[in-house]
């Protein structure tokens, strides 16, 4: 087994999304010996299924010549798609694959293949395009002439939101904390990739464009405000 786990190319694929279509992401880890290679992407409409098969397709076509391939996944769809079943315009790239490389499905049961994977589901969910919100109505003006929305002084913060608060120069998230988990760990994954990390700045919410920036999931909401007596 260590043989023919070193003479490998090791793919970890993963998906978010939901059932139905909507905003989804996907990631790939390559791996051999002591190189790596990472993958991710998005789409405004599809679905997990389709994020897990888009990811094991992006990595096994970029691969430049035929090799033996383990291929990790939690991904049932893509496992039964492996096997021949199932239908939809990315199979044919798949079983194009499968037949210029050697796939031998792994199923992530140990820690080491979960965790990566793991990592990976973070990466895709990263990954997935933010939805801009609606413009707000011509005639929704304030005292000042202009929209409220556009307006420093007269917009409303979400609920969850400070009025000053963290990113990163060319990220596209919001922080009340700068130390926050997702912001940091953010940093992180973008050194482990090799990837230069950005600046973090303070800003004013009301300085951001509307639709500029997502407040984060974790450290912009009522209950974080409530533990942190903010």
């Amino acid at each position: 087994m260590g043989n023919d786990e070193a003479g490998a190319v090791r793919i970890y694929a993963a998906g978010k999304g939901g059932d139905a279509p909507g905003p989804g992401g996907w990631a790939a880890l390559l791996a051999y010996g002591d190189h790596r290679k990472t993958l991710s992407g998005g789409a405004a409409e599809t679905t997990a299924e389709r994020m897990a098969l888009t990811a094991a397709v992006e990595a096994l076509e970029s691969l430049k010549r035929p090799v033996r391939v383990h291929l990790y996944s939690d991904s049932e769809h893509l496992r039964a798609a492996l096997d021949g079943r199932g239908s939809g315009d990315l199979l044919p790239r798949l079983r194009a694959c499968a037949a210029r490389h050697r796939i031998t499905w792994r199923a992530a049961e140990d820690p080491a293949a979960r965790a990566q994977l793991a990592e990976l589901a973070d990466l895709a969910t990263a990954a997935r395009p933010a939805g801009r919100p609606a413009a707000p109505p011509e005639d929704d003006e304030c005292r000042h002439g202009m929209t409220k929305a556009y307006c420093a002084d007269c917009r409303q913060l979400d609920a969850g939101v400070l009025p000053t608060g963290y990113r990163t120069r060319g990220g596209s998230a919001y922080h009340n904390d700068a130390d926050c988990y997702w912001l940091r760990r953010g940093q992180q994954r973008q050194e482990r990739m090799g990837r230069d990390t950005h600046e973090i700045v303070r800003i004013a919410w009301a300085s951001v464009i509307p639709g500029e920036l997502e407040p984060c999931e974790h450290c912009c909401t009522t209950e974080w405000l409530k533990r942190h007596r903010r």
